[in-house]
């Protein structure tokens, strides 16, 4: 029997700090287990208070936890989210896990070969197993991309030498358009609910597309949700520039100019679009004769998005 006809037999590393913390929140928050549970881990923890040595004590506090977090089963909804995809089940033998610093922290990592995937999740989600296993589905669709042959995944692109990709608003939309067709294959697989999760995403899509028609944003949609899936390189080039992704998604259909540079910087730039709501009104008050619609490069979105959460102006 191989760990595919079994799941719980994929290995899985975590560290004892952070298999502590799960244990405690699926006792105490989302499982709804019996208060007997919670006592017998207060007893077992109990006694390797007992133990002499701080290093002996700190020893088997690890093993307790990392044998709690087993039991509890607490890292099978990663490993039957991995099995749902055959290709992706083929090639991971571990599993490693750490902590994420908030949702926007969580992620997963493949090296190129594959065996080794890590996964950085918050405590929280790691104690909830139906809202871990959610979670799980969509960053496993991520993983199983980022290996596959004919998705042409470009590694390093968002790091510091991640040359392509300058902005993190286009670093952003080239998440949210990956999204959409990880979303749209799990609802095809019947493994997510459509109507929230399609809401959601033309949402995203129209905010990431602000000035353009209702109706091409139905289009854009429905390309990436029921057309082939793109490849990463495209992904890549529809974020930088939007308005190509309009062209290539929704050919015939207006858009918005395409300036080549940024009318507050000057400089050239590839990714000049109207910002959100938010952003158009500061930039607004600080430049009267700029209209949304004239848009801003990465750099500057980037500068007034920061500012903004320090309480000032760019």
């Amino acid at each position: 029997m191989t760990w595919i006809d079994d799941p719980t037999r994929l290995a899985v590393r975590v560290d004892p700090t952070l298999a502590e913390a799960a244990v405690r929140c699926a006792l105490t928050v989302f499982v709804p287990a019996p208060p007997e549970a919670f006592e017998a881990h207060q007893r077992r923890a109990e006694r390797c208070y007992e133990i002499d040595g701080q290093v002996e004590r700190d020893a088997a506090f690890a093993r307790l936890a990392l044998a709690e977090f087993d039991e509890l089963g607490l890292a099978d909804p990663l490993r039957h989210a991995v099995a749902e995809r055959p290709a992706l089940a083929r090639l991971v033998r571990v599993i490693l896990v750490g902590e994420a610093r908030g949702h926007v922290d969580e992620g997963v990592t493949c090296e190129s070969g594959g065996e080794h995937l890590g996964v950085r999740v918050s405590v929280a989600r790691l104690g909830d197993p139906g809202e871990l296993l959610a979670w799980a589905r969509h960053a496993m669709g991520h993983a199983e991309d980022t290996l596959g042959p004919t998705f042409r995944f470009e590694p390093g692109w968002d790091g510091p030498g991640g040359h392509r990709v300058s902005s993190a608003a286009t670093q952003a939309r080239v998440h949210r358009l990956w999204d959409v067709t990880v979303d749209a294959r799990l609802v095809r697989a019947g493994r997510l609910g459509e109507l929230r999760a399609r809401q959601r995403h033309h949402e995203q899509v129209a905010a990431d597309l602000p000035g353009v028609a209702p109706g091409t944003i139905d289009v854009v949609l429905d390309r990436l949700w029921d057309g082939p899936q793109p490849a990463f390189p495209e992904l890549l080039a529809w974020a930088a520039r939007p308005a190509d992704l309009i062209a290539a998604l929704a050919p015939g259909d207006p858009g918005f100019a395409r300036p080549d540079r940024c009318p507050l910087c000057r400089f050239p730039s590839d990714d000049v679009v109207p910002p959100e709501r938010a952003i158009a009104d500061v930039v607004a008050a600080d430049y009267p004769d700029w209209r949304p619609e004239q848009g801003l490069c990465g750099r500057c979105t980037d500068r007034y998005r920061f500012a903004g959460r320090l309480g000032g102006r760019g």
